[in-house]
């Protein structure tokens, strides 16, 4: 099959952006007539498949280390699903190489490396394509709690006072929420962005920042994960792709001490690349929201703050019981979607015992790379040149 080649701008809002050159890779059975941004060369000119894979619902977990990729559902003759080193540095990449691909179902994917499916042809996701982080579980690439290059920073516990400040909110794309602070104890740093629009580098967002260490801590929430859809011809999403970020959890009380709530995880990140991709689906990496903290007079403890949601729209923070002393809100804070941030409350009053919600993770990054535009993304997707 020889696919006819297409370069058009697209752009993004404020600002475009340039794209490398347009490449031709050779394979066996004629050219793919882009280059597979991320993939080395040398690995997409092996790629010989036209092997047709539809999936229900299975899972893909894209291993670490030294274990291999593995799915769920039995691999059709001729498809693969192997590593490969990503071109320009970065984590190594678990690749699935198929003809084409069908997603009727959910196909969860988890794991230490990004995700990239390869398809000679098409790509269609009529289900969903869910690579988010749950909870403290990191996505496909993604880091854990209290891990990353925009790592929430962790709540503290002021000795003097008890009181409790909540732990920050990862970072990605855009910053995480600062924790709330309490009384003396500072808030947990926000985690910083990093990477670039156009995702120079396939990578994971970053987790949330613990809560305040009074007793045995519950975990922060997680980055989302990292998932690269390329298809010869076309990709078409009537369904969702999801890389959102896991929400922190909320604050306990024991001992007769009670702490903050935790961060949330920022969101992943989602690449398309194809010549053409269309479809009235979502693609998500919005980020998790904030545990909220327990309450001492109470004896109630915090809720955890939601993963990212299957829609566009914040997470929701943790709840804090009762009204705190001298009437504070210590209920964790959303996660950031669209183009609006996560959020961090105000910090409460000075007096003792006083504990603090976590703030919110940071939108990860999504790039569309055709010559159109794609489904609806929160937050707002990165448009480059093919």
């Amino acid at each position: 099959m020889l696919l006819s080649l297409v370069c058009a701008c697209s752009f993004r809002t404020h600002e475009a952006l340039d794209a490398p050159a347009l490449d031709v890779t050779t394979i066996p059975d004629g050219p793919i007539a882009l280059h597979v941004a991320h993939v080395p060369d040398a690995q997409t000119a092996m790629f010989d498949s036209t092997a047709s894979l539809t999936i229900g619902t299975a899972t893909l977990d894209t291993g670490s280390g030294t274990t291999m990729p593995s799915l769920s559902t039995m691999l059709p003759a001729g498809a693969s699903l192997t590593t490969s080193m990503q071109e320009g540095g970065g984590p190594e990449l678990a690749l699935l190489e198929v003809g084409d691909l069908t997603v009727t179902g959910t196909l969860t994917v988890h794991g230490g490396r990004p995700l990239v499916v390869i398809a000679r042809s098409t790509i269609v996701i009529a289900g969903a394509v869910d690579g988010s982080a749950v909870a403290d579980v990191p996505g496909p690439g993604g880091a854990g709690p209290g891990s990353g290059s925009g790592a929430g920073g962790a709540g503290a516990d002021d000795a003097a006072s008890y009181d409790d400040s909540g732990g920050g909110g990862g970072g990605f794309g855009g910053p995480g929420a600062t924790g709330q602070a309490s009384g003396a104890a500072a808030g947990g740093s926000a985690g910083t962005a990093y990477g670039t629009p156009e995702l120079a580098t396939l990578e994971g967002g970053s987790g949330g920042g613990a809560m305040s260490p009074a007793c045995a801590a519950r975990p922060a929430g997680a980055g989302g994960g990292a998932i690269q859809l390329f298809g010869g011809e076309s990709i078409r999403v009537d369904g969702a792709v999801l890389v959102n970020g896991g929400g922190g959890a909320g604050g306990m009380v024991c001992s007769g001490l009670g702490t903050s709530g935790a961060g949330g995880g920022a969101g992943g990140a989602i690449y398309l690349q194809s010549q053409a991709i269309a479809g009235g689906g979502l693609l998500l990496a919005q980020g998790g929201g904030g545990g909220g903290a327990s309450n001492y007079n109470s004896n109630g403890e915090g809720g955890p703050g939601a993963d990212g949601p299957a829609t566009i729209a914040a997470a929701a923070g943790g709840t804090g019981p009762g009204t705190g002393i001298s009437g504070e809100v210590n209920a964790g804070g959303a996660g950031g979607y669209r183009d609006a941030a996560p959020a961090s409350l105000a910090a409460i009053s000075g007096a003792n015992y006083g504990n603090s919600g976590g703030g919110g993770g940071g939108v990860g990054r999504i790039v569309i790379r055709a010559a159109g535009s794609g489904p609806s993304a929160s937050p707002t997707a990165v448009n480059v040149a093919l």
